[in-house]
């Protein structure tokens, strides 16, 4: 990413759920609403040269005393920043306890192969579930009514071993994508795809269409994330088990393509995907996702905004061990900063000028290029404005008004606040994983939304996280594109080439007579539908390789045109 990305806006959507106080717009912030909310990227820098404390563009903030007599402990008082005083005295990891790779995997898993470390995460619980409640909801839809033609009426239990390569399937369709799903087993036209070696593509639709994931009939009323809770809370549970934060903790969200009809469908105007489902990640080292949780809407707490809600949720087992918590604007605020610093834990992201307990003296100063303003709490939170081709607005509980001088990809040196500096660095964590998660997508715009989101947590986030691990395990460097190669061969299995059908084109004969297609059509040509029912001769034989019935004389005729 660029340095301009730090200034993107990040409208999140027209629900948005901000923790914003709408009657704070102090004067002159007009012309910082949609600098402030930008957010600072991957950047070029690539070495700290000197670190120095910049006097010469600050700009001196009020002198204002900090009450520590103040009744409400949660409400910021502004003043100078003082760095004599450590207002944060706690360590992370105090105790030296193991993080990072959970060590058994290192034991038990070097030499693995990409199928043995995604097990890891889909294992015999995840595929007991799934094969379990495809059978039963198919078995539900066949106490339904259905067409005499209905697929469902050549249904057969399915199992383990036809989940995975259904799955592998999927995954091969991301990775060689055409324009529908018949088009991978056509035989003739332009595509040519081996899909067809292992799975019928009636079979296929038939598992598609019944995959699931929850017992519709268990559904409890006003859960809208029942269809799709068990599989989330099982693959949520293996990913804490494999992997232990470190210090850098970052979270974000990533939106999963819908277009139809959903409660908690998300409208993100400067998103790739405009409509979807969103999904909020916590990401460590390597992108590797340690927990999510699925969107379903606003949810009413009384004193906590949405966005605290969620950090808090997704970060409870991680505090008080002296980590670092990177959030863009959307999560950051100075209440969150508190009830963060009360569990020994650090903030850091991107802030939007008019959240409560702002400081109004940092927030409206305007302000040249290269100048900075900042201002430190009686808790020792800092909120920094820095000047570069826009307006920056930060907070963090860890850093001061620093500037470090660094070296771009040019080889130019320039100046940047070491705030902004950490944030890219901790908020790429969350952009490795989105920009593999975008690679070689199997979702079809025809899915219901949970077999999406199913898809998605089982082929993208635990595909990403087996990738870690396995680099990481096995010293090797492999990227998403080979990873998933590997998978889908171990998934599908070895298969030979070979330019031979797989069945010869032969009259065999049927159980029993049955119009011929070739005369049929001609007759229907002649005198239409009810003439080739009347007239049309039938034929016991068939081709076993084009599924059709003919009599003798068509299929030499037909086979002898399809030869030349």
């Amino acid at each position: 990413m660029s340095d301009d990305d730090v200034y993107s806006s990040d409208e999140f959507s027209e629900f948005d759920d901000t923790d914003a106080d709408e009657d704070y717009f102090p004067e002159g912030i007009e012309h910082l609403q949609n600098n402030s909310e930008s957010e600072a990227s991957i950047t070029d820098t690539t070495a700290t040269i000197s670190r120095q404390q910049i006097q010469s563009d600050q700009v001196s903030s009020p002198d204002v005393s900090i009450n520590i007599q103040q009744t409400n402990q949660n409400v910021a008082i502004w003043g100078n920043i003082n760095t004599t005083i450590n207002y944060s005295n706690f360590t992370y990891n105090s105790t030296r306890e193991t993080v990072g790779i959970n060590p058994d995997i290192y034991e038990t898993m070097y030499g693995g192969s990409p199928w043995e470390f995604l097990s890891l995460f889909l294992d015999t619980e995840v595929f007991h579930l799934i094969v379990t409640e495809t059978n039963r909801y198919a078995g539900q839809l066949l106490s339904t009514p259905l067409r005499r033609h209905s697929r469902l009426n050549a249904w057969k239990e399915t199992n383990a071993a036809e989940i995975k390569r259904f799955l592998g399937i999927i995954m091969w369709m991301g990775l060689e994508h055409l324009p529908t799903i018949q088009n991978y087993w056509a035989k003739k036209g332009i595509y040519s795809s081996k899909i067809s070696k292992y799975m019928k593509v009636k079979r296929f639709e038939l598992l598609l269409r019944t995959f699931h994931v929850s017992n519709n009939h268990e559904c409890p009323p006003g859960d809208r994330l029942f269809k799709v809770r068990g599989l989330v809370d099982l693959l949520v549970s293996k990913c804490k088990r494999a992997y232990i934060p470190e210090e850098s903790l970052c979270i974000d969200e990533s939106v999963i393509p819908f277009i139809g009809r959903l409660s908690f469908r998300q409208y993100l105007k400067n998103k790739r995907h405009r409509y979807g489902v969103k999904i909020f990640k916590l990401c460590v080292h390597d992108g590797f996702t340690v927990d999510f949780r699925i969107y379903a809407g606003k949810e009413a707490v009384q004193g906590l905004e949405v966005s605290t809600k969620v950090v808090m949720e997704l970060t409870h087992e991680y505090l008080n061990f002296g980590r670092t918590i990177y959030t863009d604007n959307w999560y950051t605020s100075v209440n969150l900063a508190h009830k963060l610093l009360e569990q020994n834990t650090h903030l850091v992201g991107t802030l939007r000028a008019n959240r409560k307990q702002n400081p109004k003296d940092v927030v409206q100063k305007k302000l040249k290029k290269g100048q900075v303003i900042a201002q430190q709490s009686d808790r020792g939170i800092v909120v920094l404005k820095w000047k570069d081709k826009r307006d920056v607005l930060m907070l963090s509980t860890k850093h001061s008004d620093t500037m470090i001088e660094t070296i771009n990809k040019r080889g130019q040196t320039t100046k940047k606040q070491e705030i902004v500096i950490d944030y890219n660095k901790g908020k790429a964590l969350v952009d490795i994983c989105d920009q593999r998660s975008s690679y070689y997508s199997p979702l079809r715009k025809s899915m219901k939304w949970y077999r999406k989101v199913a898809i998605e947590i089982i082929l993208s986030t635990s595909v990403l996280n087996a990738m870690c691990l396995y680099n990481k395990v096995n010293k090797t460097k492999i990227g998403i594109t080979e990873f998933k190669e590997m998978l889908v061969k171990d998934m599908c299995g070895d298969y030979e080439e070979t330019d031979k059908e797989e069945v010869e084109h032969k009259l065999s004969k049927s159980g029993k007579r049955t119009r011929c297609v070739k005369c049929y059509d001609e007759m229907v040509k002649q005198g239409g539908r009810k003439h080739a029912q009347r007239i049309t001769k039938q034929s016991n034989y068939w081709c076993a390789a084009c599924h059709k019935v003919y009599c003798i004389e068509c299929f030499f005729d037909d086979h002898r045109v399809r030869a030349k």
